[in-house]
């Protein structure tokens, strides 16, 4: 009996590149030299890609609120001036 988990597909699929890449016999090859670097270098590529998403909503809310605040003071500055 052989397990079908989601883990061992993933296994599978980068064990099957690992021997591909391998086979080329690329001169300069940057990529990792085990299955172990591929799995690591799959993972921090997608943190990576997750980090940016998470940066990219702070940038958002930061403005968000910045601009909010801004609107907040230009308000409170007419209703002294009574203009409102």
């Amino acid at each position: 009996m052989q397990p079908n988990g989601e883990g061992v597909k993933r296994l599978k699929e980068v064990l099957r590149r690992y021997r591909s890449t391998r086979a080329k016999g690329v001169t300069v090859d940057q990529r990792p030299g085990c299955v172990y670097g591929m799995l690591t270098r799959e993972e921090l590529d997608e943190l990576t890609k997750q980090m940016e998403e998470l940066r990219t909503t702070l940038n958002k809310i930061y403005v968000s609120v910045l601009l909010m605040l801004i609107g907040l003071v230009v308000n409170i500055m007419l209703d002294r001036l009574g203009v409102l």
